[in-house]
């Protein structure tokens, strides 16, 4: 665990009330040992006009990303089960990825294991979120802590695709809300690179540009396969789930919001009686 302190809550994969230890999301050997990066509230960030051009004010922190989360037993048997093989598909990724925004990808990935691989992407999504996640979806613990289970059920759902994270996103359990569709979305998102990936809830629908690797579950333990994989190289500018807008547009649209803001600012000012006029109505 090196520098990292162990602290007192509950497992969140087997729920034991004991000595949590820093699991690294995503695993160490994924790329994820030295990451230097800003830990930021959400809801500071929101509160950035432009994020793109200010830095948000944070605790600088080094050493890969991670959470207390698990406790020891349960971060040992991640470790030994499923890390390799995310490991793996962790490589594969990497070597595909280019500096193009909605490039799409096929390529060809060897002797994956995937039911290990979404094991471990759901470990994660367990890691990032709070006690009540596990109340809540006691369903997913129990996928991730047999190897041999198949039993997912069809309410939850995986999602992933390729990004360099422009912005690294970790986001716990949020609902989505779309203004356009009028769907909302019970889902939470990590994007480290070379991956993004996508929890959801109670959703039967499609996202746009995004694969679907739910059909992980349905392979053996043990089983290694080849993988001809479609997937496209998604941005990640802001920190908002399901948000892979481009550069460009997330520029014109934090100006539109500047903008929209000065007007209501001064329509605001202006509807205020100014002091000659409140003195000679009182």
């Amino acid at each position: 665990m090196g520098r990292h302190k162990m602290i007192k809550g509950i497992c969140r994969l087997c729920g034991e009330d004991t000595d949590l230890s820093f699991e690294h999301v995503p695993p160490k050997t994924a790329s994820n040992k030295n990451t230097k990066y800003t830990s930021v509230d959400f809801e500071d960030y929101i509160k950035i006009k432009d994020p793109l051009k200010e830095k948000p004010k944070g605790q600088i922190k080094q050493g890969g990303i991670g959470y207390n989360s698990f406790c020891k037993r349960c971060n040992s048997f991640l470790g030994s089960h499923y890390v390799p093989a995310y490991k793996r598909w962790v490589q594969g990724g990497f070597e595909i990825l280019k500096d193009t925004e909605f490039y799409p990808h096929k390529y060809l990935i060897k002797e994956v294991e995937p039911l290990k691989i979404l094991k471990h992407i759901i470990s994660m999504f367990l890691a990032i979120n709070r006690e009540w996640y596990l109340k809540s979806y006691p369903e997913l613990a129990e996928f991730v802590q047999n190897p041999e289970s198949k039993i997912l059920p069809n309410r939850y759902r995986v999602f992933t695709y390729l990004t360099r994270a422009e912005k690294l996103r970790y986001m716990h359990h949020v609902v989505h809300g779309s203004l356009s569709t009028g769907v909302a979305i019970k889902c939470s998102e990590i994007a480290f690179p070379p991956y993004g990936c996508v929890i959801t809830m109670d959703f039967d629908g499609d996202l746009k540009y995004l694969n679907d690797i739910t059909k992980f579950k349905e392979f053996d333990f043990n089983s290694t396969t080849d993988l001809t994989i479609n997937m496209f190289q998604l941005p990640t500018y802001m920190p908002f789930p399901l948000d892979y807008r481009s550069k460009e547009k997330v520029e014109v649209d934090i100006k539109k919001g500047i903008e929209t803001s000065k007007r209501m600012e001064k329509e605001q000012e202006s509807s205020k009686p100014d002091k000659k006029t409140a003195a000679n109505n009182s």
